[in-house]
């Protein structure tokens, strides 16, 4: 009896299910139709990256040239479903190609559409796509972007 009952234990510890891991902080987009995915990553936090209040970055290599760089900009206290767009007061977003051309959200068309914000030690995630401009005028399109990342600091709004 005693064998059948550890036996039934085992079993029941074995055939539980795992849990799914934890995410992972990443952003992925197209530039032009290429994809490019970066897992290297700064969370989120109170900063004056171009006088936003949030400033997150991600890039390919975790240089401290930057290229292959995007940096995110959020003004206030961003909450799920808020939108940011061109335009918008304090709003940041730059991609730096692989040779360190800037591209910027400044005389661009980009929209970012924030599908989650929990606030400290929570998650950030957001789909964004759109127009991005260099100061000689050059363009790239960007799409089908997604970043989930850490929040470091607190918000008031979730």
């Amino acid at each position: 009896m005693v064998y059948l009952l550890i036996a039934c234990t085992s079993l029941a510890f074995a055939c539980r299910k795992k849990s799914d891991p934890p995410p992972v902080p990443y952003v992925s987009f197209k530039v032009n139709g290429i994809q490019k995915t970066y897992y290297n990553y700064s969370k989120f936090c109170k900063d004056f990256c171009a006088s936003s209040t949030f400033c997150g970055t991600f890039d390919l290599n975790d240089n401290i040239v930057p290229a292959e760089l995007l940096k995110v900009g959020l003004p206030g206290d961003p909450y799920a479903g808020q939108v940011f767009k061109s335009g918008d007061y304090r709003f940041v977003f730059t991609w730096v190609d692989p040779s360190s051309k800037w591209y910027y959200v400044t005389g661009g068309s980009l929209k970012l559409t924030m599908n989650k914000w929990e606030g400290q030690g929570g998650w950030g995630c957001a789909n964004f796509s759109g127009w991005l401009k260099a100061s000689d005028a050059d363009s790239v399109y960007i799409s089908d972007g997604y970043f989930q990342n850490w929040i470091w600091t607190y918000t008031t709004k979730k």
